[in-house]
């Protein structure tokens, strides 16, 4: 079960791990915030996206990474302060209203109640943050084998998550699918990978076993149509509040 970080970890491992974060890396750089003032975190297993090291070009420096209590979590990076934590996914410890840029990597289809989750994204991201969430392509073929992570899980179609992320309190803005190449294990079809990308890219995108979409915050939502509301409104009961001695100064 690729659902924990030795199973995530070995699987970059290999030479198609690899193809895959190279076509994913591309997309990550992009989207990090790189002013040395904004904060950068990753949700879930996003580090086998990553260059080597945190010291790379196009990384930022200040790049959280917070994996999930049921998958557990490994030590990185490699050398250096220690930039991971083992969290809660329905209680992230972040300020509201703090992070720059956040990325759901192997996360919400493995979440059980994914609208928590994006709850949870919603408060602790700026006003004028980014959420990038990827998640296995229900079109593409890597969703219908068992041998990747992408392969396990909810799978989602991108309407199936734009309106997942409206739902809960998101404008989605961008939408990505890679990894056209068929998920097998074949050193031959490796070895010709960017040329099936490229093809893919072209033909059949649509049919990319990784989907991306990027979002951004919504600041105004109608009054009582969001999930938090409705959850904070069914846990709460009307009642009279007392008055002792009389009202407090400055009610007048």
């Amino acid at each position: 079960m690729y659902d924990d970080v030795i199973a995530l970890r070995d699987f970059y491992n290999t030479p198609l791990g690899q193809h895959v974060t190279g076509q994913m890396h591309p997309h990550i750089s992009r989207f990090w915030q790189a002013d040395i003032s904004c904060l950068n975190v990753m949700v879930g297993y996003g580090i086998g996206w990553l260059p080597p090291t945190v010291n790379d070009h196009d990384m930022p420096a200040d790049l959280l990474s917070l994996m999930l209590a049921r998958s557990g979590v490994i030590a990185w990076p490699d050398s250096g302060p220690r930039r991971c934590s083992l969290v809660d996914s329905h209680a992230l410890p972040l300020p509201d209203v703090h992070v720059d840029r956040l990325l759901l990597a192997h996360a919400l289809e493995f979440d059980a109640e994914p609208g928590r989750l994006l709850d949870e994204c919603w408060r602790v991201l700026d006003g004028a943050g980014r959420l990038l969430v990827v998640v296995p392509n229900r079109r593409g073929l890597w969703a219908r084998l068992e041998h990747t992570p992408f392969g396990h899980g909810r799978p989602y179609s991108s309407r199936q998550l734009c309106v997942l992320l409206e739902t809960h309190g998101f404008v989605p803005k961008r939408t990505y699918r890679t990894a056209c190449l068929p998920p097998l294990h074949n050193r031959a079809m490796i070895r010709f990978a960017a040329t099936i990308e490229r093809l893919g890219q072209r033909w059949w995108p649509a049919l990319g076993g990784v989907l991306l979409v990027e979002a951004e915050k919504k600041l105004y939502a109608a009054a009582g149509n969001t999930s938090k509301l409705r959850r904070r409104r069914a846990g709460t009961t009307p009642a009279l509040a007392t008055v002792v001695n009389g009202p407090r100064e400055g009610n007048m």
